[in-house]
């Protein structure tokens, strides 16, 4: 996905938003130079995450990239996932070497965002995060508060199970999550309505599960899926359809009960088209897939105010790239209350390059410390050559 096909025909504009936020930083910032860096790094995964098409995703790879100013410095996550659409690997380290090669003033630094951000987005949100981070240990509050004043502390996710046919809900349970997320359209939809069925008659009251269906399925398969659990407590189903019109979709949501999401297919749609269909229910943002926190804090504005659900995910992050959609998810959490985000994956990792935000009864609480809220990072993980 490219940012500027997300914000096709969209209220937002896109080379507006960083600008506009960042801009009312001290005013020191607009006399400083600033340096980046960025520093590979590789996490195993402690097992192959499911749902994975093409090939086993079996570790991640990717960058903390610093921004350092005058006494000042700010910290991002660059970790791109090309099927989720981001930039490859290879074309972030392109662009993160291009912007390491001099130094930058905030206003030239800010206008390649804005030139670059269609390109390369999984990038341009570390750098973005990074100047977010700066502003907000200036101005000594939480970076969530720079996007939203009455943005909560303490939000809710869900947990990360597996797959249909092969999960762990009873850990998820016995850890307090009420939402648990399955990967669906790995087997023939019959099989997994089976073990549906038989896992919906173990789940504890309240416990509810959310499914990926990562485009598996073509109209008519979505269709008799969603007929067959129609009544089991399923919380939505994130992209059923393989071949995802918007028309398709609003015509499958009206076919079911069960609240449908709308997730990598935003890319091939017009935001403006989605907005204005009133049968859509619910989207999936994701910040390194949309260049950047404060662009789609501007999309779940515009989605809550035409009547829809906003859900933040990872994309099977570092702790600091956690950090970053935590931030935003309680933001947006302000907009959208009472939904469960997808950012429990850290337990996924086998190492990590910070601590993680902690996770009780199915929540995150952050602290309140000034900006993106790490000051640690951990030395073992970083990798002496660029992924």
């Amino acid at each position: 996905m490219r940012v500027h096909d997300l914000f096709r025909g969209s209220f937002i504009n896109p080379g507006d938003a960083t600008v506009n936020l960042i801009n009312l930083s001290c005013n020191n910032a607009n006399k400083m130079n600033f340096r980046i860096q960025h520093h590979p790094y590789v996490l195993p995964l402690t097992s192959a995450w499911p749902g994975m098409r093409n090939g086993r995703l079996k570790e991640r790879r990717g960058w903390i990239v610093t921004l350092e100013g005058e006494d000042s410095h700010g910290l991002g996550d660059c970790a791109p996932f090309s099927s989720a659409g981001t930039e490859s690997l290879l074309q972030a380290q392109s662009f993160l070497q291009q912007l390491c090669s001099r130094s930058w003033s905030k206003e030239a630094l800010l206008a390649e965002l804005a030139r670059q951000r269609c390109n390369y987005p999984a990038g341009c949100c570390a750098v973005e995060t990074a100047l977010l981070d700066i502003h907000g240990r200036n101005k000594g509050v939480p970076l969530r508060i720079l996007l939203n004043s009455a943005a909560r502390s303490r939000i809710q996710v869900n947990a990360m199970a597996g797959s249909i046919c092969q999960q762990d809900i009873r850990t998820a349970q016995t850890q307090g999550f009420s939402v648990i997320k399955l990967k669906a359209g790995l087997q023939e939809p019959q099989q997994e309505i089976s073990c549906l069925l038989q896992l919906s008659s173990t789940l504890a009251e309240n416990t509810r599960l959310r499914l990926d269906a990562n485009g598996s399925w073509n109209l008519d398969q979505a269709r008799y899926f969603l007929d067959a659990v129609a009544e089991l407590p399923i919380e939505s189903i994130e992209e059923p359809l393989r071949e995802p019109s918007l028309e398709a979709f609003a015509r499958l949501q009206s076919h079911t009960p069960i609240t449908l999401a709308l997730d990598e297919s935003l890319a091939k749609m017009s935001i403006k088209k989605v907005l204005g269909t009133a049968c859509i229910r619910r989207l999936i943002l994701k910040p390194g897939v949309h260049g950047g926190l404060q662009y789609s804090y501007a999309l779940a504005e515009q989605a809550t105010a035409a009547g829809m659900e906003v859900v933040i995910t990872s994309l099977v992050d570092s702790a600091v790239g956690i950090q970053v959609s935590s931030q935003l998810a309680a933001a947006v959490d302000v907009l959208a209350p009472g939904l469960a985000h997808g950012l429990a994956t850290s337990s996924w990792l086998g190492k990590d390059v910070a601590k993680p935000p902690a996770i009780k009864a199915g929540c995150i609480t952050l602290n309140n410390s000034p900006g993106l809220g790490i000051d640690e990072i951990f030395p073992a993980p970083f990798s002496s050559s660029l992924p």
